[in-house]
């Protein structure tokens, strides 16, 4: 196993990257994370504004792949994700779909333990322990971009995608555009839920143990997520109502592909099969996805479909 320490890290996926370690095809790969405030909150009564916020969101690596040319694809497994045993939640004025409405900041310490997460409020008349169930999965995932990229901010090549389906036993496929492909990994959160309307989920530091292979011809158009029933395609754009639109094309032209229909007859097919979700709306850039059952469109066909190449 290849073991890339927590210190090796990035904020961007532009393309200067230079590799920090090195791997081949069918490789294990084990990135150390720091949480997305890399280390900076530890106790309740911090306050966020004496923490470096340009900061945020770091991803560990990047890891060059042998193999990896601009126009294949990455695949990567995602075999286990692991945890510290405490997490950060956040409030801030102004973050957040409700940040207009907060008076103040506020920070909360999250035990985690024995399969579930403890949101615990102490600073009140009647002090409240709540039990989330704990569900690891992986905020930021993306290799090396063609262009400069402002921070880990999601896009085709991946990036903050918040996208909870990122978690132990799904594959996640990223389109190459530097020899390499030069991946990174970080931002874990030990639970969160669709959209992250607070901006934060339970954020934590930990490790992510993948495998990587390279799809050699095939450079796909969006970041997609195989899942065990169903498939996934990943897209952020700077509105809601752009990403949803370009998810929806992306998934009736893989229905058209795998199942040999004109666009329309398609296009009504996806009415009837495919599930438009949020993943995330709290960055400048809004991630969705498309659900795809497998008993539609299996992943070799989609990639097929929305290969660029």
């Amino acid at each position: 196993m290849i073991f890339v320490s927590s210190d090796k890290h990035i904020f961007s996926f532009g393309p200067d990257l230079e590799p920090v370690a090195y791997a081949k095809p069918g490789d294990i790969i084990c990135f150390e994370t720091l949480d997305c405030f890399a280390g900076q909150l530890t106790s309740e009564i911090q306050s966020i504004a004496n923490i470096d916020l340009t900061r945020a969101n770091p991803a560990t690596g990047p890891v060059f792949i042998e193999g990896a040319e601009p126009g294949d694809t990455l695949k990567i497994e995602i075999l286990d994700i692991r945890v510290s045993k405490t997490g950060v939640v956040v409030a801030l004025p102004g973050f957040g779909l409700l940040g207009d409405k907060l008076r103040d900041e506020r920070i909360r310490i999250c035990r985690i333990e024995d399969g579930f997460v403890y949101f615990t409020v102490k600073d009140s008349s009647r002090p409240v322990k709540i039990r989330l169930p704990y569900k690891p999965m992986v905020g930021v995932i993306g290799v090396a971009y063609s262009k400069k990229v402002p921070s880990t901010i999601p896009g085709v090549h991946g990036g903050n995608m918040d996208t909870k389906l990122i978690t132990r036993g799904t594959a996640v496929y990223l389109p190459v555009f530097k020899e390499g492909g030069l991946l990174a990994v970080g931002d874990v959160h030990a639970v969160m839920a669709d959209g992250e309307m607070c901006a934060t989920g339970c954020e934590v530091s930990g490790e992510v143990v993948v495998r990587v292979d390279v799809i050699k011809g095939c450079s796909v158009q969006w970041p997609i997520i195989e899942a065990e029933d169903a498939i996934y395609i990943i897209v952020s754009k700077e509105s809601l109502e752009e990403a949803f639109y370009e998810a929806s094309n992306a998934a009736a032209r893989a229905i058209s592909c795998s199942l040999s229909l004109e666009f329309e007859d398609a296009y009504m097919i996806a009415g009837l099969i495919v599930d438009l979700q949020v993943s995330q709306v709290v960055n400048v850039v809004k991630t969705v996805r498309a659900r795809i059952p497998k008993e539609f469109a299996s992943i070799t066909q989609i990639l097929e479909a929305l290969n660029n190449r």
